[in-house]
């Protein structure tokens, strides 16, 4: 009897499943030190791109003849 009891017991509770944060989401407030290092990623992302363009606008220009 106590098998049954115990069964309509953990029937009846709805199964929670535990609680993840988002990926997006920080897990701790952003201090001065976060905010300067994603300034600085940001800044090196884009330096890092436009050296990358200028690269492959360089390799686009027809090859310049030597001209004494």
């Amino acid at each position: 009897m106590r098998q049954i009891q115990t069964r309509q017991q953990q029937q009846q509770q709805p199964m929670q499943e535990p609680v993840r944060p988002s990926a997006h989401v920080p897990a701790h407030a952003a201090t001065a030190q976060d905010v300067e290092n994603e300034t600085l990623d940001r800044a090196a992302a884009l330096w890092t791109t436009r050296r990358i363009r200028s690269f492959f606008l360089l390799l686009e220009q027809p090859p310049r003849t030597v001209q004494r």
